[in-house]
């Protein structure tokens, strides 16, 4: 994915990898369950794409969210994280914002604006804030 983003021209500074998060395995398999199936996923196989992930962003010199060790923090309890198990939350998706927002902002922050801030769009002919004389 990063050698064919840098192929479109997508410079790796531009790139953030994010590893999975952590599995609940009982939770999962309880979902396993309901669907008839048996435990089809272990969070140390999760793991091990963690760590791939992990190091192909050092290889290609991009940044990486690694939500797997995050998660896992100080052995902390990271299933309210996942709703199933395996899917993020709405606390998981939280926390993902929370630790992305930053990594994102890191690399706009330099971004010239293109358009004027929304506030700035005259109301009235909002095409002469977007093309026209300037003064919006």
């Amino acid at each position: 994915m990063v050698q064919y983003l840098k192929s479109v021209d997508v410079p790796e500074n531009r790139v953030i990898l994010v590893t999975p998060p952590p599995l609940c395995e009982t939770a999962w398999e309880a979902e396993c369950v309901m669907q008839g199936c048996k435990l089809n996923r272990l969070n140390s196989v999760v793991g091990e794409y963690a760590n791939a992930c992990l190091q192909v962003a050092q290889d290609c010199g991009t940044d990486v969210l690694d939500l797997w060790t995050l998660m896992q923090k100080d052995s902390q309890d990271f299933s309210p994280y996942l709703s199933d198990g395996l899917h993020l939350s709405p606390k998981g998706n939280e926390f993902v914002f929370s630790h992305l927002w930053p990594l994102i902002e890191k690399k706009v922050s330099s971004l010239p604006l293109l358009l004027p801030y929304w506030r700035d769009v005259a109301e009235a002919k909002p095409e002469l804030s977007l093309l026209g004389d300037g003064d919006h």
